[in-house]
């Protein structure tokens, strides 16, 4: 009876082992600060920002990689003006898989340049999708409430729900204001 025990134990190692390095050889792998600042004018963070949050003054970002060529302006034009809202958006959907941190800087760019944007949903959403990409799972269920707040109708409420478990508060009874 232990013989098959063991069996099933280990072939239930080799299994989790070899799941894991499947994985770890197939997900998008980090760059170094070092490599990053080696890279052709390519930056994880929009200027004016830190990895600790948004910095006092903003200033647009700086495209990288995959950005549609719209965001991609000289650098003395792009200091006199900020991108547009609709640009901003583009960068974030083509960063918020590949390069998750500059997702996450250039939502939160956005966010402060354009709080009322009819794209602010869109927005809010791929910027939880861009903390769970980087596996900050805390931050991202914090800002999914942050978007039921916001958004209480919003078309990626399903989605949030389904990606970080956060429910949108009920309804509260008697009058609502709007």
């Amino acid at each position: 009876m232990q013989r098959p025990l063991v069996s099933l134990g280990l072939a239930g190692l080799i299994l989790m082992i070899s799941v894991g390095l499947w994985w770890a050889w197939h997900r998008p792998h980090a760059i170094s600060p070092a490599e990053e600042s080696s890279g052709p004018g390519v930056s994880a963070l929009a200027p004016g920002l830190s990895s600790d949050g948004p910095a006092r003054t903003l200033s647009p970002p700086v495209p990288a990689a995959g950005v549609p060529p719209a965001l991609k302006r000289t650098a003395t034009a792009a200091a006199s003006t900020p991108a547009s809202d609709e640009e901003l958006l583009r960068a974030i959907r083509a960063a918020v898989r590949v390069d998750p941190a500059r997702a996450e800087a250039l939502a939160r760019q956005a966010r402060e340049l354009y709080p009322n944007s009819p794209s602010a949903d869109e927005r809010d959403s791929l910027l939880v999708d861009a903390l769970i990409n980087q596996q900050h799972i805390g931050a991202a269920r914090s800002e999914t409430y942050y978007y039921y707040d916001h958004h209480p109708h919003g078309t990626f409420a399903a989605h949030l729900f389904a990606m970080t478990g956060v429910h949108p508060a009920p309804p509260r009874p008697g009058p609502q204001a709007h």
